[in-house]
């Protein structure tokens, strides 16, 4: 329908998406209508899993909406990098959307284009995600004589319920068909129905029962096999009756499967042999089980916390040491003329065995810090192309260790090389406050030059920056004033080189 702008609200210094419509539509007709019908349908709704609408406007004949900047990526990208989700996380996701659903259902609208690529996810600290519902685009009014389709199928083949691949009226129902595919999707790995061509694809919607997931891939899914099956059932009188029942059945069946496998992991630790002194057992027993509950309760925390978690499983099965045993003692001589004097002296005297312990050995060094981990991470995922990726981890990190310095450099020069100035001034004066050396960075420096100097005016911000920057920033912005093949560039480094 249109093309979205990342943009700012001047007056209020905010980031904020501008969609317009797409220059190949045309400006009157049913094109301009449904967008226009995006914008009061999208101003209805004030929910935590909806993105919100600002403004509404017509700019050059063309209409246009403000919405609220959501940063992260859309399920489709998540889905495509790490293929299945673990069936607590998907079941939380698909939950926020049902929430999210449930109140556009009860404003009378409902989607009609429930899939991957219109629900965004966003990294939420300490752990987790929080997902909001995109794109409006093919939403109508229920019971509304107008139809945007009239009678041709609308939507997208994959997500689309039976009754509407056959562009019959359709209701909320439709909207828990599509529910019910994306969670299929994030616990396989595929959707039910494939095919190269969206009119087989369309067949098999109305004609195929959708496959077990345990039949597509193997695995205990528990009472979410239910819920999937209901959701996807061919009529939608079989289907859950509302968004707020699916999401009730959705968070008892995650409540009974993470019960079922926590029990399960316990039940497998506490049966294993450990090793007994003076009749109890070791700390290790508890070490296993107090750190598997931290993996249990931690499951969720992705990248961030299984830095930690690993370097802590490598040192599990050192040996305990208990202190009643720690000090080895030799056996006391035990001869008649052995004197008490004599007997406390052999145990104190180390003998050729070696039975005492040894000298204290020094300390290993420390491990690498979760936080370098994180940024290590986004290093790679910024070199492999997925620099929105990497913004996002790091800005989630940024909120779990505000103390490491390292997260907020790497943010700056990543949102620097996206042209998100606002966001990489923000994120290098963070790193400079933490540590004043940080201002010396050369990549830093180039950075704050190169955006200066790359704007279309002089930016006012930019310009403030770089003079913060001073000594450091100098010797660069006087080889860009002395040779920039741009002269309007070399007088802009010339004149804030003269302050």
């Amino acid at each position: 329908m249109g093309v979205v702008y990342r943009g700012v609200r001047l007056k209020l210094d905010r980031a904020v998406a501008i969609k317009v419509m797409h220059h190949a539509l045309p400006d009157i007709g049913d094109a301009r209508d449904r967008f226009e019908r995006e914008a009061q349908l999208m101003a209805r709704l004030e929910h935590p899993h909806c993105v919100s609408i600002i403004d509404y406007g017509v700019h050059k004949g063309k209409p246009y909406v403000v919405m609220q900047l959501v940063s992260g990526r859309d399920l489709a990208d998540v889905l495509a990098e790490q293929r299945r989700f673990d069936p607590q996380r998907a079941a939380d996701v698909i939950s926020q959307v049902l929430s999210g659903l449930a109140h556009a259902h009860e404003q009378s609208i409902i989607h009609r284009d429930i899939k991957p690529a219109n629900i965004m996810i966003t990294p939420k600290a300490p752990l987790g995600v929080h997902a909001r519902i995109l794109d409006f685009g093919l939403a109508r009014m229920l019971g509304s004589s107008t139809s945007t389709s009239h009678g041709v199928a609308v939507g997208s083949p994959s997500y689309m319920a039976p009754e509407q691949c056959r562009g019959d009226e359709v209701d909320a129902r439709a909207d828990i068909y599509a529910c019910g595919v994306v969670l299929f999707e994030m616990l396989t790995g595929r959707r039910p129905f494939i095919a190269d061509d969206p009119i087989a694809i369309i067949k098999k919607q109305l004609e195929e029962p959708p496959p077990r997931l345990a039949d597509v891939t193997p695995g205990d899914y528990g009472a979410l096999e239910k819920v999937v099956a209901r959701a996807l059932a061919k009529a939608p009188q079989d289907r859950y009756p509302s968004a707020v029942a699916m999401a009730e059945a959705l968070t008892a069946a995650g409540t009974t499967h993470a019960e079922h496998d926590a029990t399960a992991r316990l039940g497998a630790a506490s049966t294993r042999e450990m090793p007994v002194v003076g009749g109890e057992p070791r700390a290790r027993r508890s070490r296993r089980v107090g750190w598997l509950l931290a993996i249990v309760a931690l499951g969720a925390a992705g990248v961030f916390a299984w830095p930690l978690l690993e370097r802590k499983l490598a040192r599990r099965d050192e040996p305990a040491r208990d202190p009643a045993v720690s000090v080895a003692t030799p056996p006391i001589d035990a001869t008649p003329d052995a004197t008490p004097d004599a007997a406390m002296l052999a145990a104190a005297t180390p003998d050729a065995a070696g039975l005492v312990d040894p000298p204290p050995q020094p300390p290993p060094p420390p491990p690498p810090s979760a936080a370098d981990a994180i940024v290590a991470k986004a290093k790679q995922l910024a070199a492999d192309g997925k620099v929105s990726a990497a913004l996002d981890q790091l800005r989630l990190a940024r909120q779990l260790y505000p103390e490491s310095v390292q997260l907020p450099l790497l943010a700056g020069k990543l949102a620097m090389s996206q042209l998100y100035f606002s966001e990489g001034i923000t994120s290098f004066r963070a790193a400079i406050k933490l540590d004043p050396a940080v201002r010396a960075d050369p990549e830093l420096v180039t950075a704050a030059i190169r955006a200066f100097t790359t704007t279309p005016a002089v930016d006012p911000e930019l310009a403030r920056f770089v003079t913060e920057l001073g000594a450091a920033a100098w010797p660069e912005l006087d080889e860009v004033a002395k040779s920039h093949p741009n002269p309007a560039i070399r007088a802009r480094a010339a004149r804030l080189r003269g302050r």
